[in-house]
């Protein structure tokens, strides 16, 4: 016999879809509503099927932004909204900034999570934190020696875990040693020693942080693969997080050039470099991931006077999110935003209102902010986690101007 569903299971169940098409940082908001709500929009499940949902169906309920760390004129994160920037260029996107206690440098950004490493202050002594600057969900991992100066942060589908990479150094007996380790993020966990690096099979000198195009790995993550990139004179090498294991495919041809740009675009590695040659900047997507015969010409920008910083020459373009109609989202040279249109070679610079960070421009920050990161609002927090951590981030708000008493 067909069970009957209660009026309070439906009411249950409709409440839940509706809170489903809200944005996650409306879902934040109502947590306060009620002990009920509360469970629900904290439930695991939900979180993912939000999560999902606003991949697959409605990107409106999770927005993208871009993040990016700071530590001059003030030590915090900044925080740009992409869909403002690029729907509303001449109109100024609010730049918002998050106070933190310490000194981080970004690592990398999956689920609406940002991972950062800190340090002690004397390069010593370092640790992790897992942020999600929408909840507000802090995770600090173990301390370990030394600093670590290639490192990637991704996720590993397979066992639904998020794992940090690094090599760390620090001062030995005998002078700098080495040592690479990786962290599973996880209520008990600690970090673990795995295999280095094969530089000396790939024919880089194990000792020359220059060799790498990025230090900081870029995730990619599919059904086929989750791996942490990096590209190293005329490869990529890449870290199977599943696997722990390393591998590497060939770079497309460059006739000229130098200092490549890795990343993610349209779920396809991607990659930028400058063409001295032609004055340009050549843009790549590898179709097939692993395969070295699916890298095809994405784009050729033509150079801009006011995209490249001649006292950074070797600071390439960096491509950050391609939209549905072909405006490509990228970062100068100079650290300013820019927005290209793949069709007609149009450009735009978007306005960013810098009021709640001193009127202090991205133009100045690049002595202090190594890397941006896209992330989208989520409700995510990895399975098991509780927030251990008191060093919240704490958003700084622009004041409200005094009604002007005529």
């Amino acid at each position: 016999m067909m069970r009957v569903k209660r009026y309070d299971d439906l009411l249950e169940e409709l409440i839940r879809e509706i809170l489903l098409r809200l944005p996650a940082r409306t879902l934040v908001s109502l947590r306060s509503v009620c002990t009920s709500w509360r469970n629900l929009i904290s439930a695991p499940d939900f979180t993912w099927n939000h999560l999902r949902r606003s991949c697959l169906r409605d990107p409106s309920l999770t927005p993208l932004q871009i993040a990016y760390y700071c530590r001059f004129p003030s030590v915090g994160m900044r925080v740009l909204s992409v869909q403002s920037m690029m729907e509303n260029p001449s109109e100024p996107t609010r730049l918002d900034c998050f106070r933190g206690p310490s000194y981080y440098s970004m690592v990398g950004s999956f689920h609406g999570l940002l991972c950062m490493f800190d340090d002690d202050g004397s390069f010593k002594i370092s640790h992790a934190m897992l942020w999600n600057p929408c909840t507000g969900f802090t995770f600090k991992s173990p301390e370990i020696s030394g600093v670590a100066d290639v490192r990637g942060f991704g996720y590993d589908h397979l066992s639904d875990t998020y794992k940090l990479y690094g090599i760390f150094k620090k001062e030995g007996p005998s002078g700098m040693e080495s040592s690479t380790r990786i962290y599973t993020f996880g209520p008990t966990s600690s970090w673990r020693r795995i295999d280095d690096i094969p530089l000396v099979v790939l024919g880089v000198p194990t000792d020359d942080l220059c060799t790498f195009g990025n230090t900081t790995g870029v995730f990619f993550g599919s059904k086929k693969a989750c791996t942490i990139n990096w590209s190293i004179q005329h490869v990529v090498l890449y870290f199977d997080l599943g696997k722990e294991t390393y591998g590497h495919f060939t770079l497309p041809v460059r006739e000229s050039g130098y200092c490549t740009h890795l990343s993610v675009l349209r779920d396809c590695l991607s990659l930028c470099y400058e063409d001295t040659t032609t004055r340009r900047w050549i843009m790549w997507q590898m179709k097939e991931y692993g395969d070295p015969q699916s890298w095809t010409t994405l784009a050729m920008i033509p150079f801009h006077p006011r995209l490249r910083f001649m006292r950074h020459p070797l600071r390439p373009l960096r491509p950050l999110y391609i939209s549905e109609t072909d405006v490509l989202l990228a970062l100068s040279s100079n650290f300013q935003m820019i927005l290209y249109n793949l069709n007609d070679g149009s450009v735009d610079f978007p306005v960013i209102d810098s009021s709640n960070d001193n009127h202090h421009s991205l133009t100045n920050s690049y002595h202090y902010t190594p890397s941006f990161h896209i992330y989208h609002e989520s409700l995510v927090s990895p399975h098991g986690l509780q927030s251990n951590s008191s060093q919240v981030l704490l958003r700084i708000m622009k004041p409200k101007p005094k009604p002007i008493i005529s």
